[in-house]
C-alpha cells in the first residue's frame, strides 16, 4: 500500500493507495518550522507503506523535514516527480518549466488523461490557479492569483483602518459592515475572474470545456460558479499516482 502526499503551503491531503485504488484518506493543516509535529499527530497510526509519493510545493525546508520524519518512522526514501514538457500528448506550455508548481503539473496529468479533451481545471488553495488545455492537449496557459484566505489576510495586515478578524462564510451578496465586505469581496473576486477564464476560453476554442475544480476552499467556491464545476479533491494526488506509475 502506497501513501500519496499533497503538500500545499497551509495543508496536506493525503491517501492510502492499494493497487490502483484510493482508500483511506484525509487532510490536515500544518505550521513549516512543525511540520513533524504534525505528520506525528495526523499520520503516525498508519503502517509502514510500500512507498512514499510526495507532491511538494512548499519548499525545501518542508522537503527535508518530511524526508527526515519518514526515515525515522519508517527507514524510507521519499519518491518525488518532477514538472516535465509533456507526458504522452500533453504538452506544458513553460519554457522553463521548472517555474511551475508540481500541484498544478499533477492536476494537468490527471484531468487530461481521465478525460481527453478540452480542460479548465481550478485549483483552491493558498493561491486561486486556473490552467487551459485544448482539445489536444496542449496546455494554454494560466493565471495564478492569491486565493480567498490570502486576500483576506493581505487586506487586514496592510490596512491601517481595517482591525477585523476575517472569515470564510461563502457569499457574494453586498455587504453592510467591513468584515463581510472584505469576505464577500474575495469570494466575488475568485468566482468573477474563475468565470471570466472558462467563458473566454470557450469563446476561444469554440467548446465546452471540461471543468474541474480542487483545492480547500472548492466547495465553498463551487455553488456560485456560473458553469457547472466538477469537485475532485484528489486530483492532484491523481496525477502523482499516474506518473509514479508510469515511472515503474
Amino acid at each position: 500500500m502506497n501513501l500519496l502526499l499533497d503538500i500545499g503551503n497551509s495543508s496536506v491531503n493525503w491517501v492510502l493507495q492499494e493497487q490502483d485504488e484510493f482508500a483511506s484518506g484525509g487532510a490536515f493543516s500544518y505550521e513549516k518550522n512543525n511540520l513533524e509535529q504534525s505528520l506525528q499527530e495526523n499520520l503516525l497510526f498508519l503502517e509502514k507503506p510500500s512507498s512514499v509519493l510526495v507532491s511538494n510545493v512548499a519548499g525545501v525546508k518542508v522537503s527535508n523535514s518530511l524526508n527526515s520524519w519518514v526515515k525515522k518512522q519508517w527507514q524510507q526514501e521519499l519518491w518525488q516527480p518532477c514538472v516535465s514538457t509533456k507526458f504522452k500528448d500533453l504538452k506544458n506550455s513553460y519554457s522553463d518549466v521548472q517555474q511551475m508548481g508540481l500541484d498544478r503539473w499533477l492536476a494537468m496529468v490527471a484531468g487530461w488523461e481521465e478525460h481527453q479533451t478540452a480542460l479548465c481545471l481550478v485549483g483552491c488553495g493558498t493561491a486561486l490557479t486556473i490552467d487551459v488545455i485544448d482539445s489536444s492537449g496542449e496546455h494554454l496557459g494560466g493565471y495564478i492569483v492569491p486565493g480567498i484566505e490570502l486576500m483576506q489576510r493581505a487586506l487586514v495586515s496592510s490596512t491601517e483602518q481595517i482591525n477585523v478578524v476575517v472569515n470564510n462564510k461563502a457569499s457574494l451578496e453586498y455587504a453592510k459592515d467591513t468584515q463581510a465586505a472584505i469576505n464577500n469581496g474575495a469570494f466575488l473576486a475568485a468566482v468573477s475572474m474563475i468565470d471570466h477564464v472558462r467563458d473566454k476560453f470557450a469563446n476561444e476554442s469554440k467548446c465546452k470545456p471540461k471543468c474541474i475544480i480542487s483545492g480547500g476552499m472548492a466547495e465553498l467556491i463551487k455553488p456560485f460558479l456560473d458553469y457547472p464545476f466538477e469537485y475532485e479533491p484528489n486530483l492532484v494526488l491523481t496525477g502523482l499516482s499516474m506518473l509514479h506509475k508510469a515511472s515503474q
